[in-house]
C-alpha cells in the first residue's frame, strides 16, 4: 500500500506539472509539447522492451558452422536463384500473372481512397440532414462496392493462381534434376536427417511459394497505400493552410522507433521455421521406414524400439514447436501494443491537426464561414475522410511491419529449397556420361593427348558392342572403400558367367559399377548400351499398376505396342516362368492390386525374371534372384533364356545346381583377390568337391555336441575316453 500511494503521488505531481506547462499556450505549441512528451514516452518504452526481450529465452544456437537463415545478402542471392526458376523469362505465364496481380493491387488502392472520400460525404450529408444528397451518395457507395468486391476477390484468386503456377514451375524443374542421370539414386545413398528430399519436394516448396505470393501482396499493396494516402493527407493539410511537416515528422519518428524495436526484439523465426520443417521431415522419414519394413519389424517384435524412436523424435518436434509458440506469445503482445495502440494515439494526434490548427476554422477567421452548420458538417466530412485514410495508412504500415515475421520464415524455406536444388545440380554435374564409340573402336585406341595413356575411370559404350570388357578397374564403394583392386575380365556374348564368393566380397558392387549406378574411380570399362543390359535383384521392384505393367516395367503400354508385342506374347512369357495361374487367379493382365503384398516371395522373383524375356537384353545380371524358386522352375527359366532367347547370363548364386548353366566362373575370396576360369572343363570335379565340402561341414557342426554327449557318458560310467584327451 505504501508503494502504491507513493506511485500515485508521483503520477499526480507529474500531471500537475504538465497542466502548468500546457496552460496559456497556443494550440500549435501545445501540440509540439504533446509530441515531445509522446516521443519521450516512446523512447522509454523502447528501452523497456529491449530489456524485456533480453530476458526472454531465445532459440538455441546452431551447433554447426553453417549460417542461420536470416535477412542478409545470402538470402537475397538464394531468392534470386529461385526467382529465375519461378519466372523463366519476362513473357512467361508466371510473369504475366504477377503483372495482372500488381495492376489489381493498384486499382484496389485507388478504390480505397475513393471509398474513404465517399464515406466522408455520406457523414456530411447526415449531419446536414440532406436526405436527397445522402441517397445519391449512398447509391454511389453501393455501386462502387461492385468493383471493390470484385477487385478483392480477384486479388485472392490471382494469389492462389500465381502460387500454383510458381509451385508447378519449381516442381517441374526439381523433377528434371531429380530423375536426370539417376540423381535420385545417388541422393538415396546419402539419405540422412540432413537430406530430406521428400520433405523439400512437398511441404517446403508449397510453403515457400505460399509465403512468397502472400508477402508480395502484403508488401506491394501496403506500400502503394502508404504512398497514395500520404499524398492525399498532405493535400488535405495544404488546403487548410496547415504545416504538414510536424505530423509527417511525428509519423516518421513513431514508425521508425517501432520498426527498430520490432526488428530488435524479433526472435529468429527463420531458423525456427527451418528447424521445425527439418524435424517434421525426419519424423515422416521414420514413419515411412516403418511402413517399408513392417514385416521385418513384426517378425522381430520390434514395436517397442520403433515406438521409442518415434516418440523421442516427436518430443523433439514438440519442443521446437513450443519454442516457436513461446516466442510468438510475447512478441505478439509487444507488436500489437505498438502497432495498434501507440499508432492509434499518434494517428489521432495527426488527424486533429488539420482541424484544430486550421486558420480557416480559427476564431479570427469566423467571418469566412457563412453558416455554422455548414462549418460543422464540413469538419465532420474532412475528419471522417482523414480518419478513414489514416486508418487505412496505419493498417498498411502495420501489415508491412508484421510481414517481417513472415519474411524471416521465408528465409528458412528459401534456404531449404535452395540447398535441395544445389544438391541436385551437384550430383547431376558429378555424373560422368559414358563415352560413345563406334564398332571399330576399342578403348585402347582412345588415348589421352597429354601422355598417350588410357584415361582412368572411363566407361565406353556402343550399340554394336557384344561384349563386356573390364580392364584393371577398382571395385569400390561411392565412399571410396576398395573391395577388389585391379579386376580385369572379358565377357563375350554367350559366355554365361557364374560369380561366387562370401558376403561383402564385391559381387553386387561389380553389377552396380557395370550398370553405371556407382562411379568408376579407376580403370576402363567397355560395354553395350544400358538398354542391352538388364538387372534382376533378389527382391524385384513391383510398380503401382496392372499385372501387365509389372511384366513390361519400366516400359509403358504404348512402348509395348511400339515393340510389336501384345498380351498373347506376355502370356507366353508367363508360361515360361510358371505364372499363368497367377494371371487366372488375379483376374487377367488388367488386374490392379498391391502386388507387393498379394504375391509370394517365389512369385515375385519369377515375375522379376519375366522382364528379361520381355526386354530381351544381350546381357542379364541376376543377383540371387532365384533363391525362393524351386529347382525345376529355375532350370526351365535358365534353359529358355540361354537357348531360346540367346541371353548371356551373369549370375550371383550359391546354389551349385546352377553351375551347369554357366561355362565360366569368377570367384572372389573376400579379401580382395579373385580368380576367373572356365567352368566346363572341370564341372564334374567341382560338383564332387562341393558335395564333399557340404558333407564335411555337416560333420564338423556335430562335433561339439558329440563331445559334450561323450563327456556326459564318461561321467555316468566313471570312465575316461582317449577322444577327450
Amino acid at each position: 500500500m505504501v508503494v502504491a500511494s507513493k506511485l500515485f503521488r508521483k503520477i499526480k505531481n507529474t500531471i500537475i506539472i504538465l497542466k502548468l506547462l500546457i496552460e496559456n499556450q497556443s494550440r500549435f505549441r501545445k501540440f509540439l509539447l504533446a509530441s515531445g512528451i509522446s516521443c519521450s514516452a516512446a523512447y522509454f518504452l523502447y528501452t523497456f522492451c529491449l530489456k524485456l526481450a533480453k530476458s526472454v529465452p531465445k532459440s538455441q544456437p546452431a551447433k554447426k558452422s553453417k549460417t542461420n537463415p536470416t535477412l542478409n545478402k545470402q538470402f537475397f542471392h538464394e531468392l534470386k536463384y529461385l526467382c529465375r526458376i519461378m519466372f523463366p523469362h519476362v513473357f512467361s505465364k508466371q510473369s504475366f500473372l504477377l503483372f495482372i496481380h500488381t495492376l489489381t493491387l493498384i486499382c484496389r488502392t485507388f478504390l480505397s481512397i475513393y471509398v474513404a472520400k465517399l464515406e466522408g460525404l455520406l457523414v456530411r450529408n447526415i449531419v446536414q440532414k440532406n436526405f436527397l444528397m445522402f441517397a445519391k451518395k449512398l447509391i454511389q457507395w453501393l455501386l462502387i462496392a461492385v468493383p471493390a468486391t470484385t477487385c478483392n476477390s480477384l486479388i485472392r484468386y490471382l494469389e492462389s493462381k500465381l502460387d500454383l503456377e510458381l509451385k508447378s514451375q519449381l516442381v517441374k524443374r526439381s523433377h528434371q534434376f531429380y530423375f536426370d542421370k539417376r540423381v535420385y539414386y545417388k541422393i538415396a545413398l546419402k539419405q540422412s536427417d540432413e537430406c530430406q528430399v521428400d520433405q523439400n519436394l512437398t511441404e517446403d516448396i508449397d510453403k515457400l511459394t505460399n509465403l512468397f505470393v502472400h508477402l508480395y501482396s502484403s508488401l506491394t499493396k501496403p506500400l502503394l497505400d502508404i504512398i497514395m494516402i500520404t499524398a492525399t493527407l498532405i493535400g488535405l493539410a495544404k488546403s487548410k493552410n496547415v504545416n504538414y511537416m510536424v505530423p509527417s515528422l511525428m509519423a516518421l519518428v513513431v514508425i521508425g522507433l517501432t520498426g527498430m524495436l520490432i526488428r530488435k526484439i524479433s526472435p529468429k523465426f527463420g531458423k525456427m521455421a527451418a528447424d521445425v520443417a527439418k524435424q517434421k521431415g525426419y519424423l515422416r522419414f521414420l514413419y515411412g521406414r516403418i511402413q517399408t519394413n513392417s514385416e521385418e519389424i513384426a517378425f522381430y517384435s520390434g514395436e517397442k524400439t520403433e515406438s521409442n524412436l518415434i516418440n523421442k523424435n516427436y518430443l523433439l518436434l514438440k519442443k521446437k514447436l513450443e519454442l516457436v509458440h513461446n516466442n510468438k506469445f510475447w512478441y505478439i503482445i509487444i507488436e500489437q501494443f505498438l502497432l495498434k495502440y501507440v499508432w492509434s494515439a499518434a494517428g489521432l494526434s495527426m488527424i486533429s491537426m488539420p482541424l484544430l490548427l486550421s486558420e480557416k476554422y480559427s476564431p479570427k477567421n469566423q467571418v469566412q464561414v457563412e453558416d455554422e452548420a455548414a462549418e460543422i458538417s464540413q469538419r465532420t466530412e474532412e475528419f471522417t475522410m482523414a480518419k478513414n485514410l489514416l486508418s487505412s495508412g496505419a493498417d498498411a504500415v502495420e501489415r508491412v511491419m508484421t510481414s517481417y515475421k513472415e519474411l524471416t520464415e521465408l528465409t528458412g524455406f528459401t534456404r531449404r529449397v535452395y540447398e535441395m536444388f544445389k544438391l541436385f545440380e551437384t550430383e547431376s554435374r558429378n555424373s560422368e556420361k559414358p563415352i560413345q564409340i563406334s564398332s571399330n573402336q576399342k578403348p585402347k585406341d582412345i588415348v589421352s593427348k597429354d601422355n598417350d595413356q588410357i584415361k582412368p575411370g572411363l566407361v565406353y559404350e556402343s550399340d554394336t558392342v557384344s561384349s563386356i570388357i573390364v580392364d584393371n578397374i577398382n571395385v569400390m564403394t561411392p565412399n571410396g572403400d576398395v573391395i577388389v583392386p585391379s579386376l580385369s575380365v572379358k565377357i563375350d556374348h554367350g559366355m554365361n558367367l557364374l560369380i561366387t564368393g562370401p558376403n561383402g566380397c564385391g559381387k553386387s558392387s561389380l553389377f552396380r559399377i557395370l550398370s553405371g549406378l556407382w562411379p568408376l574411380k579407376a580403370g576402363v570399362i567397355q560395354r553395350p548400351k544400358l538398354k542391352d543390359m538388364f538387372y534382376v535383384p533378389q527382391r524385384p521392384y513391383l510398380a503401382i499398376g496392372t499385372l501387365r505393367d509389372q511384366i513390361i516395367y519400366p516400359d509403358r503400354v504404348e512402348d509395348m505396342f511400339l515393340k510389336r508385342m501384345n498380351d498373347a506374347d506376355l502370356m507366353n512369357i508367363m508360361e515360361i516362368v510358371n505364372l499363368t495361374s497367377v494371371v487366372t487367379r488375379e483376374g487377367g493382365l488388367d488386374a490392379v492390386s498391391d502386388w507387393k503384398d498379394v504375391l509370394s516371395g517365389g512369385e515375385k522373383q519369377r515375375l522379376g525374371l519375366s522382364r528379361i524375356f520381355y526386354h530381351k537384353p544381350k546381357f542379364a545380371f541376376l543377383d540371387e534372384c532365384t533363391s525362393a524358386i524351386s529347382i525345376d522352375v529355375e532350370g526351365k527359366i535358365y534353359h529358355t533364356a540361354i537357348n531360346d532367347y540367346k541371353i548371356t547370363l551373369l549370375t550371383i548364386a550359391h546354389r551349385y545346381t546352377l553351375w551347369q548353366y554357366h561355362n565360366y566362373i569368377l570367384q572372389f575370396d573376400g579379401i580382395g583377390n579373385w580368380k576367373f576360369e572356365e567352368l566346363n572343363n572341370n564341372l564334374d570335379n567341382r560338383l564332387n568337391l562341393k558335395q564333399e565340402k557340404d558333407k564335411l561341414e555337416k560333420m564338423l557342426l556335430t562335433v561339439a555336441s558329440s563331445k559334450d554327449r561323450l563327456q556326459e557318458l564318461c561321467n555316468i560310467l566313471g570312465e575316461s575316453s582317449i577322444a577327450l584327451e
